[in-house]
């Protein structure tokens, strides 16, 4: 509880760092785009070679604040799929869905008609959709919501380029911490117990690529 303390805290203050000034440098949108995720815990053996990526989806909304020097803070509210495979033996499909809050920290240069940039981005979110099988078979009533860690957070790294109204990006995530909690007890084939085991020690990371469309919100006001 101390560290999702500290995320929210730290989000709460990039805030109210925020200066007046950037309310009339003010752009809001919408985004969408594809994830690649996998798991960031491999044990070593057999399950080291057979988890595979996800292909998953985000979107949402943005709102992002220029700030002087090239910096820009934009914080998002996004719907995020994101998933893993196991194919060693036993096929184990993972999703879980969150609404995620990432405040992306840019910095960039203002070109004529570019803003190439690169950011930081940490994130909190919390899991709302899971879905889980085993040789095609679900398994989401044996494995409730208590064996979740709902409750997520990470760091980002990436960058992009803005170009007239559009935002294009690309970001590896890393979601910190242990995701979920399973209970092994009941399982005889000692592949899939492997592969759940597995599964407790790890967490998603992958690659987001996006493209975001922006609007101005002083379009209006005469300078």
């Amino acid at each position: 509880m101390k560290k999702n303390t500290a995320i929210l805290i730290f989000v709460f203050v990039l805030a109210l760092l925020i200066p007046s000034k950037a309310l009339a440098q003010i752009n809001y949108g919408i985004k969408g785009g594809i994830n690649f995720t996998s798991f960031s815990y491999f044990q070593i053996g057999e399950i080291s070679e057979a988890v595979n990526s996800y292909t998953g989806f985000n979107a949402g909304a943005v709102v992002k604040f220029k700030l002087p020097y090239g910096f820009a803070i934009q914080p998002e509210l996004n719907y995020v799929s994101k998933g893993a495979r196991f194919s060693g033996g036993a096929k184990v499909h993972l999703r879980t869905d969150y609404i995620e809050l990432p405040v992306n920290i840019q910095i960039g240069l203002d070109l004529i008609m570019l803003r190439p940039y690169i950011a930081v981005t940490p994130y909190i979110g919390y899991a709302v959709s899971k879905d889980v099988s085993i040789e095609n078979q679900s398994f989401n009533e044996t494995f409730g919501w208590n064996q979740y860690n709902r409750f997520e957070y990470g760091i980002g790294i990436g960058g992009g380029v803005e170009f007239w109204r559009f935002q294009v990006s690309a970001r590896y995530n890393w979601n910190i911490g242990n995701f979920t909690h399973f209970n092994t007890e009941g399982f005889t084939d000692p592949v899939t117990e492997n592969v759940i085991k597995t599964i407790n020690k790890g967490n998603f990371r992958g690659l987001e690529i996006s493209v975001a469309f922006l609007f101005s919100a002083n379009h209006n006001k005469k300078h």
